[in-house]
């Protein structure tokens, strides 16, 4: 065997993941097979430090390269608490599920854990949007970290899409497309705003986006983290695992869910801070309407002209006599929330009702 040959045998699966540095950039994919052999030589015999042209370097080199390259979630393990655990990207809890009306015409549905339940919770739910007259509905994943798979997506797909809809396709290793469609009939079709975050990730990022290529959704908020997939735990020996993405999510007509995630149609520039802060106020609450509620200025009006007195006055008097003392904390704001209700009151102001699914 050559040595250009024993060369290639250690870092050709590394290769396809170099950039060969040059007065122009160039990647290796461009380069042919001989050129790739060469360069691989050079760097073997020209390379000043041992440790950077080792064999055992570039397996490292190549192993780091992939696990960026596969994208958000991709990553080593030490042991999970659990057989079969796969630990969020991010640690934060997720939120209970919650379901409330916050105007006549609009409900609030806050997934949390995407688990397998959800369709049986969400059901009744929507039910009884629909007996009260509900026509919009404001779907917030942004406590939903990455759980779930992808089979669980498409039957939450379900409680929104009409029957038989095409929600998203399967990839998997051997590069053959799984189609997953809704298998029952959704109890009405509303108008969607789905609110995403910086920590959702997972099947239910491929939710989202089904729901906005195939239910008109609106999303609003910030760009997901990319990890539309099915997740394995591969073990690699002492207490390692290696968290692979074994089959992913491709929506019709939206741009790969991984690594790029899915990206709003509307931003809201509030701080991971602030909605944190926002959501667990909520949380702990138990409403969302406690903290969208904002306090009037006091104003001068015909009734207080009636009675002879000054609201604008008598408040400026009582922030003088009380200007040394400390001021409360002032509550979180909901940004993303508020926005999403501004658009629904300004939808219904234009067209009047929901707009029915294509």
């Amino acid at each position: 065997m050559s040595f250009s040959q024993r060369a290639s045998s250690f870092f050709a699966f590394a290769a396809s993941l170099l950039l060969i540095p040059t007065s122009q950039s160039w990647s290796v994919q461009e380069l042919t097979d001989s050129q790739v052999d060469r360069a691989l030589e050079a760097i073997w015999l020209k390379t000043p430090a041992p440790e950077k042209r080792s064999p055992d370097s570039a397996k490292r080199a190549a192993l780091e390269a992939y696990l960026t390259r596969l994208g958000p979630g991709t990553e080593l393990l030490t042991t999970p608490e659990k057989p079969g655990d796969l630990p969020p990207a991010v640690p934060f809890a997720p939120l209970q599920f919650h379901s409330e009306v916050v105007t006549p015409s609009t409900g609030y549905v806050r997934l949390g854990a995407f688990i397998e339940d959800l369709p049986a919770r969400l059901d009744p739910v929507l039910r009884d949007f629909v007996q009260i007259g509900v026509r919009n509905v404001i779907l917030d994943l942004r406590a939903t970290p990455a759980q779930g798979n992808l089979a669980l997506a498409g039957e939450v797909s379900g409680c929104f899409l009409p029957e038989g809809t095409q929600a998203f396709q399967i990839r998997s290793s051997n590069s053959a497309l799984e189609t997953v469609r809704t298998q029952k009939k959704p109890v009405s079709q509303f108008k969607l705003v789905v609110l995403t975050g910086e920590r959702t990730a997972g099947p239910v990022e491929a939710l989202a986006a089904a729901l906005r290529a195939h239910g008109g959704a609106l999303l609003l908020g910030v760009s997901t983290q990319g990890q539309a997939a099915d997740f394995e735990l591969v073990p690699l020996g002492k207490e390692r695992f290696l968290r692979l993405p074994i089959r992913e999510a491709l929506v019709r007509g939206a741009p790969a869910l991984v690594p790029d995630g899915v990206h709003p149609d509307i931003i809201c520039n509030a701080t991971p801070e602030a909605t944190d802060a926002a959501l667990l106020k909520e949380a702990q609450e138990g409403r969302v309407t406690s903290i969208l509620k904002e306090t009037e200025r006091p104003r001068l009006n015909e009734a207080a002209l009636v009675a002879g007195t000054n609201p604008e006055t008598e408040a400026w008097i009582q922030t003088q006599l009380h200007r040394n003392q400390p001021k409360p904390a002032p509550l979180p704001k909901d940004a993303a929330l508020s926005m999403a209700l501004d658009f629904l009151v300004g939808w219904e102001a234009l067209y009047g009702r929901a707009l029915a699914l294509p």
